[in-house]
């Protein structure tokens, strides 16, 4: 159960970053591997491990051609691979739950994008202000590296494009929601 619990945090912690930076970083990509080994050599997952290895492979591939023509983010790809992995024999509970999280999402920005572009921006120039108060020791800093990296030019800055269609929308969300499915399916048929 803790490597469930642990699972879901990471995913709600890529969620955010993803969501306010457009990035998912390598950090998060490696503990997770790292959780589902721990979780195999505990027998909690892996079951099916050659089979998952072989779909997460395979889905690798297709997603690191799709990222070639810029169709979907790297950060997506390099998602995909561990919740591939944690959801092994509920492939399709992942894969109805990725399609309705992105479905939901590409809902959201076609008719709200100007808003969450705007909300977005205050919520990260907020961040900006608190941890250039706090320094880079703190919680914040260690949760969202992707925070270090902005700089005061990025946050005020940034041009906003009015055509929607143009508009980015973070894929990481639904891939993560897609993992939470797996994680509310392995939870309920173990109780």
């Amino acid at each position: 159960m803790l490597i469930w619990m642990l699972f879901g945090i990471i995913l709600l912690i890529i969620s955010v970053s993803d969501f306010l930076f457009f990035r998912i970083e390598n950090e998060y990509i490696i503990a997770l591997i790292v959780l589902y080994v721990i979780s195999c050599i505990s027998n909690i997952s892996g079951s099916n491990f050659s089979g998952g290895l072989m779909v997460a492979t395979m889905i690798f591939a297709i997603t690191l051609f799709l990222n070639y023509f810029n169709l979907i983010g790297g950060g997506d790809v390099k998602l995909l691979v561990p919740v591939i992995l944690f959801a092994e024999n509920n492939l399709s509970i992942f894969l109805i739950g990725l399609s309705a999280g992105g479905l939901f999402l590409a809902i959201i920005y076609f008719f709200f994008s100007r808003q969450i572009f705007f909300v977005r921006r205050k919520i990260i120039s907020s961040l900006y202000i608190f941890s250039r108060k706090r320094g880079k020791s703190h919680l914040l800093s260690f949760v969202l590296p992707s925070l270090s990296r902005i700089d005061k030019r990025v946050v005020s800055l940034r041009k906003y494009t009015f055509n929607t269609m143009k508009q980015e929308i973070p894929y990481g969300v639904a891939i993560a929601f897609g993992g939470f499915c797996v994680i509310f399916e392995n939870c309920v048929t173990r109780w």
